[in-house]
């Protein structure tokens, strides 16, 4: 009888903890794939004619317009942006219309400069953006846009 009693608080408590650490595993679930829907909704373009990207040739600058089309505010000072592979010297940016926010449906203005730069009118480069969301949930996550653009030469 005593091992009967024995058995059943033993089996008793570890069902709890099985029941306990099988609620843990389905929250963590559910959090991933909540993170997951969200990665669908966070993107971003390039924004204007990819065939006439400003290039000011006296200042060595290419200014980029990305468009925020997801469902989230992008970071608008954690980005990275690669031409032709290499980065720029420095990078400035502005978001319009707001100033401050890069909400979805604005654009960021994006002013890369290097001094080593010798384009000419109508050359084609490479274009590598990778930014980031804000956080989400808990989660930030990562955009990206890679394209061949042609500059268009200016002083």
């Amino acid at each position: 009888m005593i091992m009967l009693i024995t058995a059943l608080l033993v089996s008793g408590g570890a069902g709890a903890v099985l029941v306990s650490e099988w609620s843990d595993a389905v929250r963590v679930v559910q959090v991933n794939e909540r993170a997951a829907s969200d990665k669908d909704q966070v993107s971003v373009e390039l924004a204007g004619d990819p065939a006439m990207v400003p290039y000011n040739n006296t200042t060595d600058t290419i200014t980029l317009f990305l468009l925020n089309t997801g469902e989230y505010n992008l970071d608008t000072t954690d980005y990275q942006v690669l031409v032709n592979g290499g980065l720029p010297t420095s990078t400035t940016e502005s978001v319009l219309p707001s100033g401050t926010d890069w909400n979805p449906g604005d654009i960021l203005q994006v002013e890369l400069t290097n001094t080593s730069w010798a384009f000419s009118d109508g050359e084609d480069a490479l274009i590598y953006f990778l930014g980031a969301s804000e956080t989400i949930r808990g989660h930030t996550h990562s955009v990206t846009v890679n394209a061949e653009v042609r500059l268009n030469a200016f002083p």
